[in-house]
């Protein structure tokens, strides 16, 4: 599975990894949840503002 994208291919990763690290570290469902889902605006947020860091020094 190929995107064109890679801002697409780094969102799928990063629900991925949130979801696995999410089940590992957590025990209880509303937990767990919370915690994937903020770390994955984590992830994807601090992905697009380090693609913009570097986009100004191109």
């Amino acid at each position: 599975m190929i995107f064109k994208s890679h801002l697409i291919s780094m969102i799928i990763y990063a629900f991925f990894v949130c979801v696995v690290l999410s089940l590992i570290r957590k025990r209880e469902r509303r937990a767990q949840i919370k915690h994937g889902l903020i770390l994955f605006l984590v992830m994807v947020l601090g992905a697009i503002l380090f693609g913009w860091f570097m986009y100004l020094f191109m």
